[in-house]
């Protein structure tokens, strides 16, 4: 009796450790597929402007990346990356001002850099930049 019932335990810890696992897995996968997702899109984004306007481009971009299912990813990687969205979404304000432009969007960027608007696309900018490094060190934590 005593050996059943040690095996018993050991099997519940078995099931729960490899329930464990099988959350960390879909976190992982989840991730994974966020990442994939959104460097296609960027990918994308970067050259609609030729066509679009970058307002157009950014909305577009932050509404595909909005209805992704972050439902499996970790609470960490979801927050940081909603705020990314958010920085995306803050930068319009300053690209409403160039609806006229045209291009690449780096190469926009880097002519908005040189107009009247350099101070608050900075600004706009560098919270892009900060909340993708809080991107990254989500997806860090949780591999």
């Amino acid at each position: 009796m005593y050996y059943v019932s040690r095996l018993l335990v050991f099997l519940w810890v078995m099931v729960l450790v490899l329930s464990c696992k099988s959350n960390e897995t879909k976190a992982i996968d989840c991730i994974d597929q966020v990442i994939k997702l959104d460097d296609s899109l960027g990918k994308k984004r970067n050259f609609d402007c030729v066509e679009l306007s970058l307002s157009k481009t950014i909305i577009n971009y932050t509404d595909v990346i909005n209805s992704i299912d972050f439902s499996t990813c970790p609470d960490e990687f979801t927050t940081a990356f909603k705020s990314h969205i958010e920085a995306w979404k803050n930068m319009i304000e300053v690209t409403d001002n160039h609806d006229t432009l045209r291009g690449e969007m780096h190469d926009l960027f880097d002519s908005i850099e040189h107009t009247k608007d350099s101070l608050q696309f900075k600004i706009y900018l560098n919270a892009i930049w900060s909340t993708w490094a809080d991107v990254e060190k989500a997806m860090e934590f949780n591999r």
